[in-house]
């Protein structure tokens, strides 16, 4: 298992915002734990990427310390940028199972800068399958205002789920339900100062 330090970068270049390379988003299955080691070479090729990872804690049984762990938040995928100028130097070494086109751009940006602030701003996070029914909401204020997500049991409206098609996975995290709002409800404030209170309208 990889120390905490030895684990690549989720984004290279680092820092560079995810819309900067809108239309050249491609996606890339790998084999089974070879996300890292594919990052790594992606990096010192100067290919650009995205891998979403987070930090898992567990109790260790042997001396009851808690281990941490940095997983892969969409094991076996890896987005990559320039997918045909850089095709050559990606396929020889032998551990692509198969590349994804992205049609839809905007839409898989949206839904990755999503996964991104989530990663950023929650504290906890699991992975299901993904959704395709429940009420969509909108997260209304804080750091990760107008992050969409669904409602997958009204018995427990503070867990949303961010899909990522692409990846067929969700992310479920967990919000103040008070900061929730129906998606058709909501619009950006167009100036900072303006009256935040969002409540009104909530369906949950």
């Amino acid at each position: 298992m990889l120390k905490l330090s030895d684990n690549p970068a989720a984004r290279w270049p680092i820092g560079r915002p995810l819309q900067d390379d809108l239309g050249n988003w491609w996606v890339v299955r790998v084999k089974p734990r070879a996300e890292k080691v594919r990052a790594w070479q992606l990096a010192e090729k100067g290919i650009g990427y995205y891998l979403p990872m987070f930090t898992k804690r567990t109790l260790r049984r042997d001396n009851h310390k808690t281990r941490k762990s940095v997983l892969c938040l969409f094991p076996g995928y890896i987005s990559i940028n320039n997918y045909p100028q850089v095709k050559d130097p990606i396929l020889r070494t032998g551990k692509i199972i198969r590349v994804i086109s992205v049609f839809d751009q905007e839409k898989f940006v949206r839904e990755l800068e999503n996964i991104r602030r989530a990663l950023d701003q929650a504290r906890e996070l699991e992975l299901h399958p993904q959704l395709a029914v429940g009420e969509r909401v909108v997260i209304a204020d804080g750091p990760m205002q107008g992050v969409e997500g669904v409602i997958e049991d009204i018995k427990n409206p503070e867990k949303i789920f961010l899909n990522v098609e692409m990846f067929n996975r969700a992310v479920a995290i967990t919000i103040k339900a008070d900061l929730l709002m129906p998606v058709h409800g909501f619009s950006l404030p167009a100036k900072a100062g303006q009256d935040k209170h969002r409540n009104a309208g909530l369906a949950i």
